[in-house]
């Protein structure tokens, strides 16, 4: 693996530790030195491609500046990393690459289920609530008929008062 100017990193030879870790980042930080210039004479900044040709390659990229409500960019565009990526690391890479999308697919789809389960428990609250008041409804309807036949057979007796002292009132005069 070739770093920075004149530092390398053989993968076969040197084991995979912390230290070797710490040694390819801070490489990598101090080769960060040399800046380079974009066509709009701005310096860039190096962006890291996911794309399955080059996936983890690094590229260098306008960073743009904004003129006015609008950004403006001169899409420079140039190789970091010299080498395609190769090898294990690569196909390393792809790999984790395609588990990421998996498991973001997984998470959206997992996301979308607990949205409808929130909205069939939300509409089961809802006919919860709608039973609660219909029963409420039909209690207080049938307290209404129980009422209305009490004031039907007060009515009707009231009535056969009338009838009957009406009846005695004329029979007496």
């Amino acid at each position: 693996m070739k770093l920075a100017k004149g530092c390398t990193l053989n993968l076969e030879t040197q084991p995979l530790t912390l230290q070797t870790i710490k040694f390819v980042l801070g490489a990598i930080s101090s080769s960060n030195d040399n800046v380079v210039a974009c066509d709009c004479n701005r310096p860039t900044k190096i962006v890291r491609s996911w794309t399955r040709e080059n996936p983890g390659r690094r590229f260098l990229s306008c960073r743009g500046h904004r003129v006015g409500s609008d950004f403006e960019s001169c899409n420079f565009f140039r190789w970091y990393d010299v080498e395609k990526p190769h090898g294990w690391q690569n196909l390393a890479l792809l790999e984790a690459w395609d588990t990421i999308r998996e498991q973001k697919e997984e998470i959206a789809n997992l996301r979308e289920h607990v949205r409808s389960v929130n909205h069939v428990s939300e509409n089961l609250e809802i006919s919860s609530e709608l039973m609660v008041s219909m029963k409420q409804k039909n209690e207080e309807c049938e307290a209404l008929k129980i009422e209305v036949l009490i004031l039907k057979e007060r009515s009707s007796v009231l009535r056969n008062v009338l009838v009957a002292s009406s009846m005695g009132f004329a029979v007496v005069f």
